[in-house]
């Protein structure tokens, strides 16, 4: 009798404690068009108790307590919102409006110290150019959004392909990844930025400054880590189509789903344009030491055309809490036609063949370990149009395996270490025995550790150490420390020092090949050399007043037995370690939000280093942009965007041979002087729309070079703008 008390009288007390309990429905809504935001967090503020918005931005939270409780619902790019929630007052449905923060300064990003970290605890500098920018600045090349969109990024045209310049480095300086996986392939020491297909960009993360600490070779002028989409609703569709000037089409879509046991995705792009002829307006001239002036005589140049296509799938699949694993691969074809004559007999054409697989494992909160391994080839062929057939001339494959740890104590101290293998091969028309192509290849192995150590809650430290062991320059460490500081709420300074090293590349090694234009010349590599090490210093800074935010940063560079092809003699170029160098490079940003409607953005940088008569770097560039989205038409605003970049004029030198009359004996007399080539400096504008429309559906119009720049002569450091143009698309999404 005293158990069936005991049992009625707890069954009696559950049911009064479940009578109290209540389920909270609600609907998050973005304070501008009203619009459900899908995959909002909402949890009950101090509990586990927490749940995600669907597609329409609704929710429903059971099992809330009959008590006084804080509703926390929070996202990225959003302010967070608190509401207190009353017993007895929680009946009806809320509706829950965001605002959108001025400046996202809490993304997650993960290159700059290769674990998951807010951008505005990240002690490294970085900076991130997120989606919604992406899609504002409609820029359907990669190549296009670094140079319009970044300062102190420039790219000339080297031999018909495109040459980057970013802060002082050239491409051989600046290492590129893909959702953190290196790319192979380049042509004059710069990948093909064809190969990104801008639809499937989530987010750009670029860290300024040397990163050798924790990739290695290649990291001393930055890195730009390319991070792809990945599902977060049931099922995402995305179509879009683009036509522009220069018969410019692209097409792409983007098909996703997230499901309980992972999720799926298959992206493809489309893209072509057709050759372009430069006409000079004036000539070149160069005005050598003895106060001769010589013009070249009027030229054209043919800008290259292209059409290439590439489809990339991936699967994750999460069979439980702590395990996922993510397969990829991807397949890319361009056709570059060079235009002219040489367009209608030969053509280049590239293949790209990517795959990988990779783990992820929660050991516990605070523990996670990561394996990968990635395989990327890039082939590229001579096409004869006439005979349709094609001959290789290049093949570089690059296999990379790496394992990852990284460990949280106490909130405060986080240990990040790895271990990676990079094989490096390597076939190319360049490396010549017998008459025909032959094969290099290079190995590496390394290992690396960095450590963040939060020393007061206003101070955090970051130490680095990696050891590459490379199978032709064998050992090298590379150390950095770090630091971050920040006094209050507005200002946050990180400064600290980097070592930075690159082995030559297998082209500087080994090429042995005669260069049959110019009146030929024969390039040879240099197996001698040694690799060059770098110290490097930055400071930067970060002030933020309401919605003004302040930026600033600085990096001072020290190259040691730097790499570059001189000549020997009149008719033979070889690579050598020349010598010593110093970049110093800079930039400011000053961001401010008028209202809700209008972001103004505007950015100087300057750049100078000890080359002198041996630069080619503009020393001042500045961008400028201003959004404006109205707000009269709710979730149908338009967006028009007003973006600049300015380059600052330059002078180049050379060597030429100088005929005179010696006026003693009356014969002419030929001698090397030095010359000089003045570079104007120039600006070029963009005018940008976009107008939402029924059914998901959005098209966008723009006019680039808008005040028609064209450069008065076309050469290795002149731009390649053809003049103003014209470009009008359409998308649809499936929400």
């Amino acid at each position: 009798m005293t158990r069936i008390i005991y049992l009625i009288l707890l069954l009696s007390i559950s049911i009064s404690i479940s009578a109290k309990d209540y389920t909270i429905q609600g609907k998050v809504v973005d304070q501008k068009d009203k619009t459900g935001l899908s995959n909002i967090n909402v949890g009950i503020q101090g509990t586990n108790k927490g749940t995600l918005t669907n597609r329409n931005g609704e929710f429903s939270l059971s099992g809330v307590a009959g008590e006084e409780c804080i509703l926390a619902v929070y996202a990225i790019g959003y302010e967070t919102v608190l509401q207190t929630l009353k017993p007895g007052n929680n009946t009806g449905k809320l509706t829950i409006v965001l605002e959108e923060k001025p400046y996202e300064l809490e993304q997650v990003v993960v290159t700059a110290t290769r674990s998951e970290r807010v951008l505005k605890d990240v002690p490294i500098a970085t900076q991130v150019i997120s989606r919604k920018t992406l899609e504002k600045m409609q820029i359907s090349n990669f190549r296009d959004v670094l140079e319009y969109e970044m300062p102190g990024v420039e790219f000339t045209n080297n031999g018909g392909y495109a040459n980057i310049n970013m802060l002082g480095f050239g491409g051989k300086y600046v290492l590129f990844l893909v959702d953190g996986e290196r790319m192979a392939g380049e042509s004059f020491d710069n990948i093909d930025y064809n190969r990104i297909n801008m639809d499937n960009i989530e987010r750009m993360e670029i860290v300024k400054g040397a990163s050798s600490s924790l990739y290695g070779s290649n990291a001393v002028g930055g890195v730009v880590n390319i991070i792809t989409k990945k599902p977060d609703r049931p099922l995402q569709i995305q179509a879009s189509g683009r036509y522009g000037s220069h018969g410019e089409q692209n097409a792409s879509l983007l098909v996703s789903s997230l499901q309980k046991w992972g999720s799926m995705s298959l992206s493809g792009s489309y893209k072509t344009q057709d050759p372009y002829t430069l006409k000079d307006r004036e000539a070149l001239t160069q005005k050598y030491e003895n106060g001769t002036i010589v013009e070249q005589a009027l030229s054209e140049t043919n800008i290259a055309g292209y059409e290439d296509y590439n489809i990339t799938p991936k699967v994750t699949f999460t069979p439980n809490d702590k395990l996922e694993i993510e397969l990829k691969g991807g397949y890319f074809f361009k056709e570059r036609n060079p235009g002219g004559r040489d367009g209608e007999k030969v053509r280049d054409r590239f293949y790209d063949y990517t795959g990988g697989v990779k783990a992820n494992y929660e050991i516990s909160k605070n523990q996670h370990v990561s394996l990968s391994g990635n395989y990327d080839r890039y082939d590229k062929y001579d096409y004869y149009r006439l005979l349709k057939e094609k001959e290789k001339n290049y093949e570089n494959s690059q296999i990379r395996v790496s394992g990852l740890y990284d460990l949280m104590i106490g909130g405060k101290h986080s240990i990040v270490a790895g271990a990676e293998y990079l094989s490096d091969d390597l076939m190319t028309y360049m490396f010549e025995k017998e008459g025909e192509s032959d094969q290099r290849d290079a190995y590496t192995y390394s290992v690396f550790t960095q450590q963040e150590w939060v020393l007061h809650k206003k101070v955090t430290m970051v130490t680095g150490l990696r050891y590459d062991y490379h199978s032709r320059f064998k050992g090298h460490l590379t150390p950095r420390l770090s630091f971050m500081y920040r006094p209050n709420k507005i200002l946050t300074l990180r400064g600290g020092y980097s070592g930075g090293f690159r082995s030559p590349t297998l082209k500087e090694l080994y090429t042995d090949w005669f260069h049959p234009y110019g009146g030929g010349f024969q390039i040879i590599g240099n197996s001698d050399m040694k690799a060059e090490t770098s110290n490097n210093f930055t400071v930067s800074g970060e002030v933020a007043l309401g919605k003004t935010l302040i930026t600033g940063m600085a990096q001072y560079s020290i190259i040691d037995e730097k790499i570059n092809s001189v000549w020997l003699n009149n008719d033979t170029i070889q690579y050598v370690n020349q010598g010593n160098a110093k970049i110093f490079s800079s930039e400011v940003t000053v961001s401010h939000r008028f209202g809700k409607d209008v972001m103004v953005r505007g950015t100087y940088a300057y750049v100078h280093d000890n080359h002198k008569k041996r630069s080619t770097t503009r020393p001042h560039t500045a961008t400028f942009r201003v959004d404006y989205t109205t707000n009269f038409l709710k979730k149908y605003n338009p967006t028009m965007s007003f973006s600049g970049k300015y380059f600052s004029g330059m002078d180049v030198y050379g060597t030429g041979d100088i005929t005179e009359i010696d006026n003693t004996t009356g014969m002419s007399k030929t001698e090397t002087e030095e010359y000089v080539v003045k570079y104007d400096g120039y600006s070029i504008w963009r005018l940008t729309l976009q107008v939402p429309l029924p059914y998901n559906l959005s098209v966008n119009g723009g006019i680039n070079n808008l005040f028609d720049y064209k450069p008065k002569f076309s050469s290795f450091y002149s731009s390649i703008s053809s003049g103003r143009t014209y470009y009008v698309g359409l998308t649809w999404r499936l929400k």
